[in-house]
């Protein structure tokens, strides 16, 4: 138990390290674009911009790297959900929608489909619904909504032809070292 939760911590870390480092690049490359915006109005660009930008747009994560997120915030949404710690099912929810939102500004189109698209259409009904669960602290309309998340995650899977990916309703908590019912008065403090 004690190999499998350092091996959780050490994931955790260098998951975070990664994250940094993709947003360090990200914002680098969104710098380049825009003071090449600024002189792209009498100076086209050169081939040394070109080969940074190539670099830069290949040093960023790829879409299963930033899923693999989606899929650890998912899991921890559904037992914040069960244990109806809802406060912590809506941050995880919005850690979801960052994470879909990366994925899509990131690779706008994955194998032929619109992820951008696809980003849009499941926030305006599964998470949209997921959320209002939330919202409205009612467990079994979280758990329909849930399951429903769960079957359109699978859909996109197979339309980004990568239908071995197969999406479950967790059965064990992503992470051993987090408490899921709501905190007590006395743990607030």
């Amino acid at each position: 138990m004690k190999g499998k939760f350092m091996r959780t911590i050490i994931v955790a870390k260098a998951q975070r390290r990664y994250y940094a480092v993709s947003l360090l690049t990200i914002s680098a490359m969104l710098v380049s674009l825009f003071t090449l915006n600024a002189c792209s109005e009498k100076n086209p660009p050169d081939a040394q911009f070109e080969t940074r930008l190539k670099a830069l747009e290949a040093g960023a994560p790829g879409v299963g790297t930033i899923m693999s997120g989606v899929q650890l915030h998912f899991a921890k949404l559904y037992f914040a959900g069960k244990a109806q710690n809802w406060s912590l099912a809506e941050f995880e929810l919005h850690e979801v929608e960052e994470n879909l939102d990366r994925a899509a500004a990131l690779r706008p189109e994955e194998y032929g489909t619109n992820l951008v698209g696809l980003n849009d259409a499941f926030r305006q009904t599964q998470l949209a619904a997921l959320k209002t669960a939330a919202q409205n602290k009612d467990w079994n309309a979280f758990q329909s909504a849930y399951t429903e998340a769960i079957w359109t995650c699978n859909g996109c899977h197979e339309e980004t032809n990568r239908p071995f990916i197969i999406i479950t309703v967790p059965t064990i908590p992503p992470v051993p070292n987090q408490q899921w019912e709501p905190p007590t008065p006395s743990s607030e403090k």
